[in-house]
């Protein structure tokens, strides 16, 4: 397993992640055992924005052992009242699902915690109106948050939030589909995405890539937008972008103070 260090945090993270959508639709034993595999093999980062409400307690039984050696990304928005994802940006509703789901991990904190599903400027109007985002720092200065980070597929939005200087991760969409204006989340053109990666770069802020195959799509000919079946390297047109939630060494030219920087990975 590779490892980058974020650079905010100095927290090392393996470059593949796990991806939670789906493995609430796994048995128990089964979806343990998967987790466990994962974790013997290096990774140690996993994104928490599932599909099922299961997921929390598999993860919670997988590595309650080894909890101060994996790295939670916790979405504070994503709600699981009904047992399947939704999204709330009502603060009692947030408050009772971060304490239900970090009962579920068996975990009094989070490492990672995330400002969910940013699209729309009113998206964050309401998150900073309606008292979740002070929630979500008054947790951090507790200790109960240990960082501060935000998922958006929205690239302007993205420069919004990061300009407020408290964001040390970025959950973004990226792949080659998508950077080239193909699919229903390519947001933004392919110049203003790369500024955004180099904007990240430049502020040491991580970045967690989600979508990075287009849920199959571009490993597929019938459904790539390129028209042929990419490989899992292939796909990631010179940068890497393992399956899964996962770390991306995108070398991306660094612009500061009006310099060119050398090539480096994000993080």
């Amino acid at each position: 397993m590779e490892y980058r260090v974020n650079r905010r945090t100095g927290d090392r993270i393996s470059v593949i992640g796990l991806g939670t959508s789906y493995i609430a639709e796994s048995d128990e034993k089964t979806a343990i055992e998967a987790l466990i595999y994962a974790y013997e093999h290096g990774i140690n980062y996993a994104d928490l924005a599932t599909a099922g409400a299961k997921t929390f307690s598999y993860y919670g039984t997988a590595f309650k052992s080894v909890r101060e050696n994996m790295h939670y990304q916790v979405h504070f928005g994503a709600n699981y009242e009904t047992g399947e994802y939704g999204w709330t940006t009502d603060l009692e509703t947030v408050k009772r699902q971060i304490d239900w789901q970090m009962q579920s991990l068996k975990t009094d904190y989070i490492n990672y915690g995330f400002i969910h599903c940013l699209d729309e400027e009113n998206d964050w109007k309401k998150y900073q109106e309606n008292g979740v985002l002070r929630f979500l720092l008054d947790m951090q200065k507790s200790g109960a948050v240990k960082h501060i980070g935000f998922s958006t597929h929205t690239p302007f939005l993205a420069h919004r939030v990061l300009d407020t200087g408290f964001v040390d991760q970025l959950m973004f969409s990226i792949n080659p589909g998508y950077d080239y204006q193909h699919g229903e989340y390519a947001k933004g053109s392919a110049g203003e995405r790369m500024d955004l990666y180099r904007c990240c770069e430049t502020a040491g802020v991580g970045i967690s890539v989600m979508k990075p195959f287009s849920a199959g799509q571009l490993l597929n000919a019938k459904t790539s937008p390129f028209g042929r079946a990419l490989s899992e390297f292939g796909a990631s047109c010179g940068c890497l972008y393992p399956v899964w939630t996962l770390r991306i060494p995108l070398s991306v030219p660094c612009k500061a103070d009006g310099k060119d920087g050398g090539n480096r990975c994000l993080f």
